[in-house]
């Protein structure tokens, strides 16, 4: 049996030498038979990596129970697939007659079993990605609206003696007051609301400090560059024409 077995039928009992009556496995049908652990196996995923809940098994030597299904696992220092050939052939020997079928390496089975995970993950980085887009034109549209609002107040500056690189500043620095209140709001929400995809993340937690950390970092970053452009025209602003225009 595994460790989920145990932990569900059998805790606080030593389970080795203990006697158990579970249906017989296999083409025997609903047949009761009783089975004595020698052993407590370590718990594996049966599924997909990220399954809900560990699943209770139960090991039996095919000598007891021959299965209809078996499967063979070979471990190899080479490419497992170019010992294939050799591996039909020893098969062969011990039963001519036996099919071999669905051969593939573990990379393989790998990939299969976590197909639906990472397409969950695929579907929700092309929606964050979407999100990131949009808030990168939002900044820049907001930045774009205040700096044409403020192009008499930025001549005003600039004839006064202030510089390209203090209007430049202004500009970036209004920026980044949007971005970190958008940061601050948005780690909020997501502490609040990830601990409920804590079932769609494997060997991460939800309050993984790094993935926050990066998120925020790039967030600040998307929108540092979108307001590059609006600040670089506050900045090339011609004091004499804007103030000839007002």
């Amino acid at each position: 049996m595994n460790q989920e077995f145990v932990r569900r039928h059998l805790a606080g009992r030593n389970p080795v030498g203990a006697h158990i009556r579970i249906n017989a496995m296999g083409n025997l049908g609903l047949v009761m038979v009783e089975r004595e652990i020698v052993g407590v196996a370590g718990q594996v995923k049966v599924g997909d990596p990220v399954e809900l809940e560990n699943a209770v098994e139960v090991y039996v030597p095919v000598t007891q129970n021959p299965w209809y299904g078996p499967s063979l696992a070979i471990r190899t220092e080479a490419d497992p697939l170019a010992l294939t050939a050799a591996v039909k052939a020893a098969i062969a020997k011990v039963d001519p007659d036996l099919a071999l079928t669905h051969i593939a390496t573990m990379d393989q089975i790998s990939h299969e079993a976590s197909a639906r995970p990472r397409l969950r993950a695929q579907i929700l980085a092309g929606f964050a990605g979407l999100a990131l887009l949009l808030s990168a034109l939002g900044v820049f549209g907001v930045l774009a609206f205040a700096v044409a609002q403020r192009r008499r107040e930025f001549g005003i500056r600039m004839a006064l003696g202030a510089q390209m690189a203090d209007v430049l500043g202004l500009v970036l620095c209004r920026g980044l007051v949007i971005a970190g209140g958008g940061v601050a709001a948005g780690l909020l929400g997501a502490m609040v609301l990830t601990p409920a995809l804590g079932s769609l993340l494997f060997n991460v937690p939800p309050l993984d400090p790094v993935a926050f950390s990066a998120a925020a970092a790039a967030l600040a970053g998307v929108a540092l560059a979108a307001a590059t452009i609006p600040a670089f025209r506050a900045a090339r602003i011609d004091p004499v024409i804007t103030l000839r225009d007002e």
